[in-house]
């Protein structure tokens, strides 16, 4: 049995990062990137105007009053997308529209609805600066310099970005191909009616989602009944189509369980078996070439405890991305739990006050019960010690994806 500490180096030392691929940008929502990305091109790539009006040489316009306008030989019209044709003497000006280039010889637009046209002509009533309305060549990105930097989120707003500088296609990591068999003979799907000593199958839901909200969607996730053969053929088939497995019961010393066993039969390389904490102690991990294997136990809240703790960190780090969750201190402002020579992962939920984070245990700390994993927002980390925590007392905090400070 092995310290959480302990357990989180020897993952991240196994936990390298998968090499990055292409992805059409289109396809590549939610990844990560590897490279950075430089722009191939000013942006935007040309002076153009911000908005409809009439482009023209500011210093025209000088002396121009409402009751006094200047008046400008008009040279017809610049849309957006026509190539640059004119160039524009003093006195002269030609109406453009947004997103049209300046022609050569402007330097201001006067907005349309100040502008009155007649007989070929435009009368401008107002002065007004140089640069009015101009969007110019480079000035949201310079052609070579970073558009966007490696571990940047290409969520849609980034993609745009790259979209408007002409990329079509980014390195991103490789999200990892996961995994996920969740054995037991007395498992049944939600909503299907159950026979005596049957429970539902909450693991493989929860698990599937957690995965999802970590940004992988897993490659496989199936229940299987407790039979050695048949969990051999699902185990073999996995090792060689994912980056990692995850096996969900059959991990302790009881009669039935059959995962571990199974793993090192087929060639998995045991890392470390039992962890000194509360829940989850019987965590199971090991490798087989360059697939790693997680064996979570089966009380549901065990097998989240864990996940969270240990397998997410390790996606991360696959992903080349800082593997540490987000942690904080609170003070504790219920009664503590009696210490002891294990870390105990506590259910909890903390809120931001005006003394600072605050944390209060939940009740149903059990590793079967789910309604206070439910309910919380945190995992209150106690590590181990003497006596009992006394109110009052700074914990860390582990923020669960989705909970709000309440």
């Amino acid at each position: 049995m092995i310290s959480v500490e302990q357990v989180r180096r020897l993952i991240l030392k196994y936990s390298r990062t998968l090499p990055p691929m292409v992805k059409a940008l289109p396809q590549a929502l939610g990844s990560i990137l590897a490279r950075d990305v430089k722009s191939p091109s000013d942006y935007p790539l040309y002076d153009v105007s911000a908005m409809d009006g009439y482009a023209f040489k500011s210093s025209d316009i000088l002396k121009a009053s409402p009751t006094h306008p200047v008046f400008l030989k008009l040279r017809g019209t610049q849309h957006a997308g026509d190539p640059l044709k004119v160039f524009l003497h003093s006195g002269e000006c030609r109406k453009v529209m947004t997103g049209g280039v300046i022609p050569t010889g402007a330097d201001t637009v006067l907005e349309r609805e100040l502008v009155v046209e007649e007989n070929g002509m435009a009368a401008l009533p107002r002065t007004v600066p140089k640069g009015r309305n101009i969007r110019y060549r480079g000035e949201g990105i310079r052609k070579g310099s970073l558009a966007l930097k490696a571990g940047s989120v290409l969520h849609s707003r980034a993609i745009g970005f790259l979209a408007s500088l002409g990329v079509k296609e980014a390195w991103v990591s490789a999200v990892p191909r996961v995994a996920l068999l969740v054995t037991g003979n007395e498992l049944v799907s939600p909503g299907k009616k159950l026979k005596p000593g049957q429970i539902y199958n909450s693991n493989q839901w929860m698990l599937e989602t957690v995965l999802r909200e970590t940004g992988v969607q897993p490659t496989q996730a199936s229940n299987i009944p407790d039979q050695p053969a048949f969990i051999r053929r699902k185990i073999q088939k996995a090792l060689s189509q994912c980056d990692i497995l995850i096996v969900v019961g059959g991990v302790s010393v009881g009669d039935s369980d059959f995962s571990k066993p199974v793993l090192e039969s087929l060639g998995v390389k045991r890392v470390f078996w039992r962890v000194s904490q509360k829940p989850g102690f019987p965590l199971y991990f090991g490798r087989k070439e360059k697939t790693l294997v997680f064996g979570l136990p089966g009380n549901p809240a065990s097998a989240w405890v864990n996940f969270y703790e240990y397998v997410a960190p390790c996606l991360k780090a696959l992903q080349g991305l800082p593997p540490s969750n987000p942690k904080k201190k609170a003070k504790l402002v219920t009664d503590g739990p009696n210490r002891g020579f294990k870390t105990l992962f506590l259910k909890a939920s903390f809120a931001e006050t005006q003394n600072g984070p605050e944390v209060r245990l939940l009740k149903g700390q059990g590793s079967h019960l789910v309604r206070s994993l439910a309910e919380g927002n945190c995992l209150a980390v106690v590590p181990p010690g003497k006596g009992r925590l006394k109110k009052g007392a700074s914990l860390e905090i582990h923020p669960l994806p989705g909970g709000k400070s309440r």
